[in-house]
């Protein structure tokens, strides 16, 4: 399983917007967490404006403007950062399968290798969430400081 650049880099800009905040007063600038991460601005605006619309960060607009977090760190998980931009952490989508059939797997009528093997993707899924949900943007900056 791969995670898509949106996924892993709202995380890793998420990370540098919460090492430049500590070592700088004020808002962050793409532009610094672009040098950073060497992710381009654009992408980095792309992926900021649905950290925005999500209450994740907060924008300041103007001459030393930039971004900064519009909650605590404590309380932003990784699930929701992916979730907000549209990342799927699916390890795979069953209805997409050609021979899925909910009504048949259901009944037993079909049992194929989408339906026997559904269960387990789905438990997977669960634990990938779980897992996500338990680690916060705090935690990942207090491992930057170790």
């Amino acid at each position: 399983m791969k995670l898509s650049t949106k996924g892993r880099y709202s995380v890793r800009a998420m990370v540098s917007l919460g090492i430049l905040s500590n070592s700088q007063a004020g808002p962050v600038s793409l532009k610094d967490i672009s040098k950073v991460e060497g992710i381009s601005v654009s992408y980095l605006e792309q992926l900021f404006v649905h950290l925005r619309r999500s209450g994740l960060v907060k924008s300041v607009r103007g001459p030393g403007g930039g971004y900064l977090f519009a909650r605590d760190p404590e309380d932003i998980y990784l699930d929701e950062i992916m979730a907000v931009v549209k990342e799927s952490i699916n390890p795979v989508d069953c209805h997409s399968c050609d021979k899925f059939d909910q009504t048949a797997c259901d009944s037993g009528e079909l049992r194929n290798a989408c339906c026997v093997t559904r269960p387990m993707w789905e438990e997977l899924d669960e634990n990938i969430s779980s897992f996500l949900n338990s680690i916060s943007l705090a935690n990942l900056l207090q491992s930057c400081k170790s």
